[in-house]
């Protein structure tokens, strides 16, 4: 009994000496406690190799990080991305002139912008005992959807100044998994939906609640006896037929369900002191609001998602995901209603127009995909549908009764290839149409059409893994204003001009992961 308790005590030092996680000291501490309750070894025995693990796991690189005890599964992540960016658009050839000074628009008239751009992000995701979840990442840049940061432009401090180069909290958020197949998910948060750039913006982290449930499925069809072969015998004569067996026909289907209540903007305070503050006339003046209360309750945006994957033999999928939001409040920073700009006013009046406003939204979205392969060639089609279903209603608090029909939204695309390893390459075509009232201007993505509405084109992006962590990749976006009758609403991101009557934009990137 001595000879076997020594043996195994060598066996359990030799698992020590070698370099090893705490996650793998862990596991060696259950051994132990094992062996003890087996009477294999001593309290003592186990107490000395859990020391002498302790003091290896403490000289390696990953034991140096004193995790607390309830934390089971950690990992640290991030990214950096240098960037060259170029963002160009023009005003309409009719639209009113102000006076003919410099930094005001003219019929024609081209404004450019080109930026070299830095972006950081850096996070922690782990487990925790019980099946709860956190992560926590932090990120340069303050606005909700660019984390990119402009080389020389800051207006004091001199030049190499930090005064842009802050760090922000990107996502704070912590969740439980202790249900079969449910996630509720709280806090600062990754996108729980399943989206396009067409309605979201994927700089964005949404604040609130999310509940979802996902469960797969396994079919075959067919499969057994389907097919017969001659068989022979030891002379080379025939012999009888013998049954072959077929595969069956494999399919997967992912049944998933995404709810989420977002707090979109916070009223504060709720019971104001006093009697409740009104709308002046310079702000509810042109959209007929003026003397109207301010809200004082929370707005919230709602999002009902229920969607699936059906994958086929080979790595062929289909998959959609229809989706409703809707928005309950406006809160005390949106409740102005949205009016999108006017051809018919000059540039900077127009400018200053609402374009924020999130009254009559009503979204019906649909993001779909289809992938296959030709070959070794990952090959996909993507794409998104929308439609405002009180379209109207916002059309006419614009200004624009006749135009609630300007509701609709859509994006079709193609893509070739993948990027997943070192040498791999990819490439993606789409074209993208988003009318004057069909969508969240505060959702969208600021790099196609500058965030604005009233606008379709074609973007393309090409990339290629320069190793399996850096991909270098260029994206190249032209746009058209769709109705000549109306603005290009959204709030201006790079160009100063609405209506936006053509835009452009292209970056190259190169993009390190780890």
């Amino acid at each position: 009994m001595l000879t076997k308790k020594i043996a195994l005590i060598a066996i359990l030092v030799s698992f020590a000496l070698v370099p090893i996680s705490k996650l793998r000291a862990q596991d060696a501490g259950a051994l132990l406690d094992l062996l003890v309750k087996k009477r294999l070894i001593t309290d003592q025995e186990a107490e000395e190799v859990r020391a002498e693990l302790t003091k290896q796991v403490s000289e390696t690189s990953g034991g140096k990080w004193k995790l607390s005890t309830p934390i089971t599964e950690i990992e640290l992540y991030g990214d950096i991305r240098l960037r060259y960016q170029y963002n160009g658009g023009q005003t309409g050839d009719n639209s009113p002139l102000g006076p003919h000074i410099s930094g005001i628009a003219g019929r024609d008239d081209w404004q450019e912008r080109e930026r070299e751009r830095y972006r950081l992000r850096i996070g922690l995701r782990g487990t925790l005992a019980d099946d709860w979840f956190f992560g926590v990442r932090l990120e340069t840049n303050a606005s909700s959807r660019s984390t990119n940061v402009t080389f020389g432009d800051e207006a004091s401090g001199g030049p190499f100044a930090k005064n842009s180069d802050t760090i922000n909290v990107g996502q704070a958020y912590l969740g439980y998994k202790g249900f079969r197949d449910i996630t509720l998910t709280g806090g600062k948060m990754p996108n729980p939906l399943v989206t396009t750039l067409m309605t979201w913006d994927p700089d964005i982290n949404p604040e609130g609640l999310a509940e979802q449930w996902k469960h797969s499925y396994a079919f075959e069809v067919g499969g057994g006896v389907a097919a017969t072969t001659e068989a022979y015998g030891k002379e080379g004569g025939k012999g009888g037929i013998a049954p072959a067996a077929s595969e069956p026909f494999k399919l997967k289907l992912d049944l998933f369900v995404n709810f989420a209540q977002f707090v979109y903007d916070d009223s504060n305070p709720e019971n104001p002191l006093g009697p409740r503050g009104t709308v002046s006339s310079v702000a509810g003046g042109t959209t007929r609001q003026t003397g109207q209360f301010f809200p004082n309750t929370d707005a919230f945006l709602l999002a009902w998602q229920v969607g699936g994957k059906l994958t086929f033999p080979n790595n062929i999928f289909v998959q959609i995901a229809p989706t409703i939001y809707n928005y309950t409040g406006n809160g005390d920073s949106f409740n102005i209603h949205y009016q999108g700009g006017d051809p018919t006013k000059t540039n900077l009046v127009s400018l200053a127009q609402n374009q924020t406003g999130i009254n009559s939204l009503l979204v019906f979205d649909m993001p779909w995909e289809i992938g296959w392969k030709i070959g070794e060639l990952p090959m996909h089609a993507f794409g998104d549908f929308a439609v405002n279903l009180e379209g109207d209603a916002r059309a006419r608090a614009a200004g624009h009764p006749g135009f609630g029909d300007e509701r609709y939204a859509y994006q079709i695309g193609l893509g070739v290839g993948q990027l997943k390893v070192k040498h791999d390459w990819q490439i993606d075509a789409w074209w993208q149409h988003s009318e004057q009232y069909s969508l969240d201007p505060n959702l969208v993505d600021d790099d196609i059409f500058d965030s604005r509405q009233n606008m379709e084109g074609v973007a393309i992006k090409a990339g290629y893994a320069l190793s399996d962590a850096v991909i270098f990749s260029v994206t190249w976006n032209y746009g058209w204003r769709i109705n000549d009758n109306l603005g290009t609403g959204g709030t201006p991101i790079a160009i100063g001009i609405n209506p936006l009557d053509q835009y452009q934009w292209f970056v190259a990137d190169l993009n390190i992961k780890f």
